[in-house]
């Protein structure tokens, strides 16, 4: 069953599409319909409904490079863990960044969509990591790309409290279902599994 095979379903997937991007800043709502244009409903539900050009994966890219860049995080990092310049110039800092797909589960406002061997998440994370004489600084920025949500975390490490430090690779899960509608789920689902390259995520363990 398509998009347009009735009326009235169109119609209810059309609300429902409105409904989330209701206050949401021109850019948010092209990220909306990007995340939801799937095989099948983009010709139907999506297209023409606010007058623009469906976002193609390589906008969006860029569109979350844009305003990764824009936030000046080295020195928003700074002032929020109250670092000096001057205690952290010996050794430079590591900067770690990806999309948060494990923000992605069922009750999360979390999208992912993934072509051919690219996956993108509506959520990005970028850490910054400062090493100091004595200790280990980590300061986080996350923001989300449909709304104005943002978060921010800090902790601070001693040296001889670090045991190990791991980097992850990610398996990111893409379902394809066999849709009756835009955001409607399908019967029947397929999962197919993608390795998501990354140097993305790190953990620190602590000797007891």
């Amino acid at each position: 069953m398509g998009c347009l095979d009735k009326s009235m379903e169109k119609s209810t997937q059309k609300l429902l599409i409105e409904n989330l991007k209701r206050g949401k800043s021109q850019e948010q709502k092209r990220v909306i319909d990007f995340f939801l244009a799937d095989e099948g409903c983009t010709a139907g539900c999506l297209s023409g409904m606010n007058g623009t050009k469906q976002m193609t994966m390589m906008e969006y890219q860029q569109a979350v490079a844009n305003r990764l860049y824009g936030l000046n995080l080295k020195e928003r990092a700074l002032a929020k863990i109250a670092l000096d310049e001057s205690e952290i110039e010996e050794i430079p800092p590591i900067v770690l960044s990806g999309y948060a797909f494990e923000d992605a589960f069922d009750d999360n406002d979390v999208w992912v969509k993934v072509e051919g061997n690219q996956a993108v998440a509506s959520r990005f994370a970028a850490s910054w990591i400062f090493f100091s004489d004595t200790q280990i600084y980590t300061y986080t920025y996350k923001f989300d790309m449909t709304s104005d949500d943002v978060w921010e975390t800090t902790q601070d490490f001693f040296y001889q409290d670090i045991t190990c430090f791991t980097t992850q690779q990610r398996i990111v899960e893409k379902i394809d279902t066999h849709l009756t509608g835009c955001i409607k789920k399908g019967i029947s689902a397929e999962k197919n599994n993608y390795v998501v390259d990354t140097l993305k995520n790190y953990c620190s363990k602590y000797r007891v």
